[in-house]
């Protein structure tokens, strides 16, 4: 009796370990957004866990959309497991929910990608975007106009 209540405390205290670690595997990504200039609309940002995915509209792991009302704007994504990221973002001048592009398809609202990574004619890559969350962090884009 003895011996079967040991093991089954033994038990508990082993998969109680497993929920603690797996929970503390999660950590938030702080995100500053620089270079705005005009106080005004919507940031719009997507966070993507897959390179494959990557800056597929309707492919985000997680999009926020935050209200621009000074020269920084700062998103906070909580939760995240630990793994390697990218982060594409513009800014919604107008508030319509939609970035808007030329004629050939190049921007017209300010946009940013993680790492501050970008070309002149052609859209950047996973490795060049992408970062490794392994515990809570930090990280700054500045957009581009």
């Amino acid at each position: 009796m003895i011996k079967t209540q040991f093991y089954i405390l033994l038990l508990i205290c082993f998969f109680g370990s497993l929920q603690l670690d797996l929970t503390a595997q999660n950590s938030s990504l702080t995100l500053v957004i620089k270079g705005i200039q005009q106080v005004q609309g919507l940031m719009q940002v997507g966070l993507f866990d897959k390179e494959d995915d990557f800056l597929e509209t309707g492919s985000e792991f997680k999009v926020a959309t935050v209200g621009v009302d000074s020269n920084t704007a700062i998103v906070i994504f909580e939760n995240l497991p630990i793994g390697e990221y990218a982060i594409s973002l513009y800014h919604d001048l107008d508030s319509s929910y939609a970035i808007n592009k030329n004629f050939i398809g190049f921007p017209l609202e300010p946009y940013g990608i993680s790492n501050d990574a970008w070309h002149r004619l052609s859209a950047p890559k996973w490795k060049e975007a992408s970062f490794i969350v392994e515990a809570n962090k930090t990280i700054v884009i500045h957009l581009r106009h």
